[in-house]
């Protein structure tokens, strides 16, 4: 087996772990982190307007959630969050739900470079 078949093969599998992750955390630790901002006015108007339960509206409730919890500083600057609604969130909670986006960062890295080894390096570059 060559080295390119062994990369195909672990980026494909990573795809589907990944997927799932995400599926799992969005479904399952979406309500419970939600309930950590329940008095915040930015969560609750984003919840009432994303409120059905389909996979569309988690996904974007759950974007939500990843943009004040990866920058926090940013919406603390902005006043949309306070430190004692942050700190009450379980560090271990936080990695559930911040952990697969950053590593989907780093698969989709490994699929640019899965395509340009599939395809050759562009012309146009």
């Amino acid at each position: 087996m060559s080295f390119f078949v062994a990369f195909t093969v672990v980026n494909f599998v990573g795809v589907l772990v990944l997927l799932g992750l995400m599926l799992f955390v969005e479904y399952t630790k979406l309500d419970e982190l939600e309930s950590y901002f329940s008095k915040n006015e930015k969560v609750c108007r984003h919840k009432r307007f994303w409120k059905r339960n389909r996979r569309i509206d988690r996904f974007h409730r759950m974007g939500l959630m990843i943009d004040i919890l990866s920058t926090p500083k940013a919406f603390l600057k902005a006043g949309l969050v306070t430190e004692a609604e942050l700190a009450s969130v379980p560090l271990a909670l936080k990695r559930w739900v911040l952990w697969p986006y950053r590593v989907a960062c780093v698969w989709f890295v490994a699929s640019c470079v899965w395509y340009i080894w599939f395809h050759g390096w562009p012309e146009w570059i």
